[in-house]
């Protein structure tokens, strides 16, 4: 009798072990799957996400039927081959997605181009322009970013002047102080309108409207004239293929500067 009540005692014991040893083996299983859980949801809520790319709103001067300024070459060659090389660049880095205000060779009104860009939300605009002048002798480099009265002037200005700090290390020559200037149309008493320019140092709020594409925008907006297509050294040093090249890289670099972001070495 005593034995079997043994026996039982036994069976009863190694029940009780084997429920604890089952317990013991659940509550390991559930805290590790709490542990795997709580480690899921901290990477899902602190990994590192890819940075949105900058939208880059390229605008090339003229097009179409519309050359621009004529003189070693026509404007608008120098407007979209640099353009179209400001583009490759930026692709080529990878951070941005460049918006084109036109197809090379299309004629559209500026309105129209800055439509384009706009409706993008672009971070920033740069329309590319080549310069003349009549006596062939006027050379360097002038940029104009949307002038002192509009809400996009702090921001335009300094994207001025990472542009001219990069060209000039290009070797291009700029002119007026510092190579940032206003454009405002003046009309007078006749109902003709022409160009003043204003240094970047006067800083009066003036009325009258500067190039269409630095007006009523919500980003920095800077309208650059490469270089003067009149002057065969200057349209050789940077209107050139090689011009194009060399001022595309000038503002890339400048836009990365803009941005806060370092350039890629492979892109300078």
């Amino acid at each position: 009798m005593e034995e079997i009540e043994s026996r039982a005692e036994f069976r009863k014991k190694r029940r009780m072990k084997r429920k604890r040893r089952r317990k013991i083996i659940k509550t390991i299983v559930l805290l590790a799957l709490i542990i795997l859980m709580i480690i899921i949801v901290c990477f899902l809520f602190y990994r590192k996400k890819e940075p949105k790319p900058y939208t880059i709103g390229l605008d090339a001067g003229h097009g179409g039927a519309d050359v621009g300024a004529i003189g070693y070459i026509e404007e608008v060659e120098l407007t979209e081959r640099t353009s179209d090389l400001l583009e490759e660049l930026l692709k080529k880095d990878g951070r941005f997605e460049v918006v084109r205000s036109r197809k090379n060779g299309e004629d559209m009104p500026i309105t129209k181009r800055k439509e384009i860009l706009l409706k993008q939300k672009p971070d920033l605009i740069l329309s590319i322009h080549g310069n003349s002048d009549p006596t062939a002798t006027a050379r360097g480099f002038e940029c104009y970013p949307s002038p002192p009265g509009r809400d996009n002037h702090e921001i335009s200005y300094y994207f001025a002047i990472c542009i001219v700090e990069q060209i000039a290390e290009a070797g291009n020559h700029l002119r007026g102080e510092n190579g940032v200037r206003y454009a405002y149309y003046v009309t007078d008493q006749n109902g003709n309108t022409q160009k003043a320019i204003k240094e970047a140092s006067d800083t009066m709020i003036y009325a009258q409207q500067s190039f269409g594409m630095v007006e009523n925008v919500n980003c920095a907006a800077v309208l650059v004239e490469q270089c003067f297509i009149t002057n065969q050294e200057d349209t050789q040093a940077f209107g050139s293929e090689k011009g194009c090249e060399i001022s595309a890289k000038a503002y890339y670099k400048a836009i990365c500067k803009y941005l806060n972001i370092e350039p890629k070495s492979d892109n300078t």
